[in-house]
């Protein structure tokens, strides 16, 4: 019924057209139509239905002249014996396969099974491909190593990539079941377990929970994040063996063990992040060139010009003694001459030229005989610069550290540079990481960008240089140090924080306590606004919560005396409320510097109420301390300064007023003036009675 409009439809075009939509319903070898002239007379209408004998040809197909009858009786011969034989299925049930290349499956190359290996090896390879689904596998044959690895003697290594950290320590799990299926059991570095994983999953949740912020804000470094999975099977094939001696080739003894055999296979299964990261494939096969007879000098004199960091190559040169310093831009080389001795560098206009009066003599400091010697002058000469320019005033100190935009350096920076110079990296960064700080504090667009304060967090990793804690906590100090008018967005100074909070705990510095809160908190409060004016304070606040909420212990005089200056430069005085009532907190006592400072900072604000409420608040508070702080020398100074604020007249009144009748009295009895009186008890000499302070 659905066909007949169709037909209808074609009745009226012409014979192609009917014969093609006729050929759709029929099948491609099926028995051949036959024309109507070999049947018996039709209608009009089913001669028009019926399809005439088509040629191949092109030509032929939209001819409208009528085909000889031999011709269609050979077709219908031709097609009759093929329409006896099995049915074909029509197109429309044929099944193709897929030609979009993301739908064609694409079976990754498998890594070649070197020779003399454990039988395991191509099965390992086999699972860890097809049954755990690791990408990018890469077999390294370490087996040539001389001495051997760390991980085992004749080491092959297996390296995969995991697809996400779900994906990495389920594929670990199976694989260490797989493997103690067969026998073995492999160490696996690492791995969590189910219940590991989720119980550390909640503690992070909970954590992030009371910190206020989202599980994404935490560090990566939190034991959960592994990202690697080092998977090792141990020895295999490994057979006991008696001691023996071992001999050189020329019969000479060197000692005595057991001679290690068998096969270690380790597995080391990673993310695609964290593999990129680590490298691990270049370092082996360095690692195997460099051990190698033929290319070991020839690669160890490229390595050092072509990717070592410039401040990892050393300060003297490793030739024959004498040992001779090494001057810049000179490379090492096998040679049979004598060693050349440090020409005196010559003058430039930016370099540092002596006055007669400063110049060392010539047989003070021999750099060649003694260089310990040398270098501890350089580091006593930096020490003295040091002092000097942290006791210059802020106007100097910006002229002295070049940042007016003097075409020459002023002498104690030139001397600085100079001595710095000598110095091998590893002396040289703490004095460089002061004078970006110091560049940094001062406030101005000349100063140290944060690309400097970057360079020498990354030569700390990459030197290993030891510093103190008082350094990393200069350097979260100055990552929040930008002038008033710079564009650094706080998400990259808030990343090389987390960067410098990773080396302290990569390095077994603790991280959350006190001090680093403290110095983030006091570092965010001095730092100007910015466009991320409204973020920062979110970060500040969030720390603040965080500081109430760990129950840290009391962070002491000191850094209470830094965040109220960091507050009280913010206007923060609500938080600088908070941070006043923190030793009574911790029960501990408010000493007499402490309140000195207080009464400074109320008087130097000059803000009347503010002076009047730190008054009526910490007067007695200050009696009553244990022991008690009397006002008396500078503590009676700094209060009486803050008096004249809260009330200018109160002096004025006290020091001449002579308590006489009634309405004196009363006037020897206001807040401020009774309380002068009380500090200066000669100015109430001439009155009748003594102002006290019950």
């Amino acid at each position: 019924m659905a066909l007949q409009p169709a037909l209808r439809a074609s009745a009226a075009g012409c014979s192609a057209c009917r014969t093609s939509l006729l050929r759709l319903f029929t099948l491609p070898h099926g028995p051949a139509i036959r024309r109507a002239s070999q049947l018996s007379p039709p209608s009009r209408l089913s001669s028009l239905l019926l399809p005439r004998a088509v040629s191949t040809g092109h030509s032929r197909l939209y001819s409208t002249e009528q085909p000889s009858r031999t011709d269609s009786t050979e077709t219908g011969a031709s097609q009759e014996p093929t329409g006896s034989g099995e049915e074909e299925e029509p197109w429309y049930l044929q099944e193709e396969p897929p030609r979009h290349p993301t739908l064609v499956p694409q079976t990754q190359p498998l890594p070649k099974i070197p020779e003399g290996t454990p039988a395991i090896l191509g099965d390992l390879v086999k699972c860890v491909a097809e049954d755990m689904g690791l990408d990018d596998l890469n077999l390294m044959d370490l087996r040539t190593l001389d001495p051997p690895a760390a991980l085992g003697p004749s080491l092959i290594m297996l390296f995969g990539t995991a697809r996400s950290e779900r994906h990495l320590h389920f594929s670990a799990g199976r694989l260490k079941s797989w493997l103690w299926d067969r026998g073995i059991q492999a160490h696996a570095d690492g791995l969590l377990g189910r219940r590991e994983f989720k119980v550390k999953m909640r503690r992070r949740q909970r954590k992030a929970k009371l910190l206020g912020t989202s599980e994404t804000a935490l560090s990566p470094d939190d034991g959960v994040t592994t990202r690697w999975v080092c998977m090792n099977l141990g020895t295999i094939g490994a057979t006991p063996m008696d001691e023996t001696a071992f001999q050189t080739a020329d019969g000479k003894l060197t000692g005595f063990g057991v001679r290690q055999t068998g096969t270690t296979i380790v597995v080391q299964m990673l993310t695609e992040s964290k593999r990129r990261e680590l490298d691990l494939e270049t370092l082996w096969s360095r690692i195997l060139a460099r051990r190698g007879v033929t290319t070991m000098v020839e690669d160890d004199l490229e390595y050092i010009d072509s990717e070592t960091h410039p401040n990892e190559t050393s300060m003297f040169s490793e030739g024959s003694s004498p040992k001779t310093m090494a001057t810049p831009g000179q490379r090492r080389f096998f040679s049979t001459t004598s060693c050349r001795r440090l020409s005196p560098p010559t003058h430039s206009p930016d370099q540092v030229t002596h006055p007669p009066h400063l110049r060392p003599a010539a047989n003070d400091v021999d750099t060649l005989l003694d260089p310990l010697k040398f270098l501890s002058a350089k580091t006593a000469e930096l020490e003295q610069l040091q002092a000097e320019l942290s006791s210059l005033p802020h106007a100097e100190a910006i002229e002295a550290l070049g940042l007016r935009g003097t075409a020459q350096p002023l002498l104690a920076l030139r001397r600085w540079n100079n001595a710095l110079r000598y110095l091998p990296a590893e002396q040289s960064w703490q004095f460089r990481l002061w004078m970006t700080v110091a560049r940094r504090r001062l406030g101005v667009e000349e100063g140290d960008t944060l690309d400097s304060l970057r360079a020498l967090v990354q030569e700390l990793e990459l030197l290993g240089i030891i510093c103190q804690r008082d350094h990393y906590l200069e350097l979260l100090q100055a990552v929040y140090l930008e002038p008033n008018n710079s564009k650094v967005p706080l998400s990259e100074q808030s990343e090389l924080a987390l960067t410098i909070l990773n080396v302290m705990f990569a390095r077994g510095q603790p991280v959350l306590t006190t001090d680093v809160v403290t110095t983030l908190i006091e570092a965010l409060a001095r730092a100007p606004s910015s466009q991320d004016h409204q973020q920062q304070r979110e970060l500040q606040s969030v720390l603040e919560k965080f500081m109430l909420q760990a129950d840290l212990p009391y962070m002491g005089e000191a850094a209470v005396v830094r965040l109220l200056d960091a507050y009280a430069a913010q206007d923060n005085w609500d938080r600088w409320w908070e941070v006043w009532r923190m030793p009574p907190k911790h029960l501990m006592p408010r000493s007499e510097a402490l309140y000195i400072h207080l009464w400074k900072t109320m008087a130097t604000g000059n803000h009347q109420r503010r002076c009047r409420e730190a008054i009526r608040s910490c007067f007695f508070e200050m009696l009553n301390e244990k022991p008690p702080v009397q006002p008396t020398g500078a503590v009676k100074e700094a209060l009486e300064a803050c008096i004249r604020v809260a009330d200018p007249t109160a002096e004025e009144i006290a020091r001449n007023l002579v308590v006489s009748d009634a309405r004196t009295g009363d006037i020897a009895q206001h807040e401020f003036v009774h309380m002068l009186r009380v500090l200066n008890p000669q100015w109430a000499s001439g009155s009748s009675r003594a102002p006290s302070l019950d």
